[in-house]
C-alpha cells in the first residue's frame, strides 16, 4: 500500500507539473502571441504609410509630368537665354516686355534698366544647350546649367567678339509658369 500510495503520488505530481507546465507555455504562449500581432499591425500601418508614400511619389515622377515639368522649364530658360543675352536696338521693347513674364523683378531691373536701348554693342547667342538638374521637378525650384556662345558685336568699329558662357540658372515655379530668380556665372565661382 505505501508503495501504491507513493506511485500515486508520485504519479499525481508528474501530472501536476505537466498541467503546470502546459498551463505557463500556454499563457506566455499567449502573451507572445499578443505582442506579435501588436508588432505586425504596426509593421501593416507602416507598411500602408509607405505604400501611399509610395504612390503620391508616383503621380509626382510620372514620366509624362516630368517631361511636361523639363519642357516648360527648358522653353522657359530658352527664352531668358534670348531676352537677356540677346541685345540689339531693335528689338529692345518687345525684350524687355517678355522679360516681365520670363524673370524677377530684379533681373528685369539689370537687364532692361532704361526705357530706351543706349548701347553702342549688340550681342546674339549660338550653341545654346540647356542641362537641367535631375531631381523631382515637381518641386517648385530648379538649378540649371546652361552653355552657350555669345558674341559681341561692336557698332563702332564693327568687330565681334565671341566668348564661352556657361551659367547656373535658379528657377522658381509660380503660379503654374517657371520664373527666373537669379544666375551666375559657373566659372567665375570655380575661380573664386
Amino acid at each position: 500500500m505505501n508503495n501504491r500510495f507513493l506511485f500515486g503520488l508520485l504519479l499525481f505530481s508528474l501530472v501536476a507539473t505537466t498541467v503546470f507546465n502546459v498551463y505557463v507555455a500556454g499563457a506566455s504562449s499567449k502573451e507572445d502571441m499578443q505582442a506579435e500581432i501588436r508588432s505586425l499591425e504596426v509593421e501593416k500601418q507602416q507598411a500602408l504609410e509607405e505604400k501611399n508614400e509610395l504612390k503620391h511619389t508616383l503621380k509626382e515622377e510620372d514620366p509624362a509630368e516630368i517631361q511636361k515639368h523639363h519642357k516648360a522649364l527648358e522653353e522657359q530658360v530658352s527664352a531668358f537665354i534670348e531676352t537677356a543675352f540677346v541685345q540689339n536696338k531693335d528689338t529692345y521693347q518687345d525684350r524687355k516686355k517678355k522679360a516681365e513674364n520670363i524673370m524677377s523683378d530684379e533681373l528685369v531691373n539689370t537687364f532692361f534698366p532704361t526705357d530706351v536701348y543706349k548701347g553702342e554693342t549688340e550681342t546674339s547667342v549660338d550653341d545654346v544647350e540647356v542641362f537641367i538638374k535631375t531631381g523631382n521637378l515637381a518641386s517648385n525650384h530648379a538649378q540649371v546649367i546652361v552653355r552657350l556662345e555669345h558674341t559681341l558685336h561692336s557698332l563702332k568699329n564693327d568687330q565681334n567678339q565671341v566668348s564661352p558662357v556657361f551659367i547656373e540658372v535658379n528657377v522658381q515655379r509660380q503660379k503654374d509658369h517657371w520664373i527666373i530668380t537669379d544666375f551666375k556665372d559657373v566659372r567665375e565661382e570655380r575661380n573664386e
